[in-house]
């Protein structure tokens, strides 16, 4: 049972760096953003009891948990030590970490001058938000926080390109490999 478990967690690594851009001679597979989303309520279905519709609203939670707000900016900051410019990712994330300040002795410490602690913070508050939404489908609260690691896998595929191989995106594509075997193991953890 553990090696199918391992294979789900792989699967869900390949198709969640396939929704991201993955190409194949030169192109990307058709309707690259919607196959995680069917992966994912297939697995959730594998791993608890075949539904039809728990798996369609399962599938439309998950696609519109990860396509209703980007993170592109919050992984240049995290990854590639940029400052936030473009403001377009996840307002609702925005309004949280624009107006985090630290004063001491008189000087003013905003987040957004931090460019890297700016972007985990971001990716860790937008995963919190995706998994949110997919822990609503499937009616489990503890999922609902586990996207709150986001941060903090895209900083280990950061790690990854740095010491290991260059991916050529600062570790942005192997940290969707990295977060999409993360995604897998969540479920398989949990059922």
């Amino acid at each position: 049972m553990m090696w199918i478990k391992l294979l789900y967690e792989l699967v869900s690594s390949f198709l969640w760096r396939v929704r991201g851009g993955l190409k194949f001679w030169g192109h990307k597979l058709p309707l690259n953003k919607i196959w995680f989303g069917i992966w994912y309520a297939t697995l959730y279905c594998l791993l608890t009891v075949w539904n039809l519709n728990v798996w369609a609203v399962t599938t439309i939670a998950t696609i519109v948990a990860y396509q209703e707000y980007g993170w592109g900016e919050y992984v240049m900051c995290l990854l590639g030590g940029r400052k936030p410019d473009e403001r377009s990712d996840c307002s609702l994330v925005d309004d949280i970490i624009d107006n985090l300040k630290i004063t001491y002795k008189g000087k003013v410490y905003k987040l957004v001058d931090y460019p890297r602690l700016f972007g985990w913070l971001g990716l860790s508050l937008r995963g919190g938000i995706m998994s949110f939404t997919i822990g609503l489908a499937i009616q489990n609260i503890p999922y609902m926080f586990t996207g709150l690691a986001m941060g903090t896998v895209y900083w280990l595929g950061g790690l990854v390109c740095k010491y290991i191989k260059d991916d050529g995106k600062y570790g942005w594509r192997w940290a969707e490999w990295l977060y999409g075997f993360y995604l897998g193991l969540v479920l398989c953890v949990i059922y």
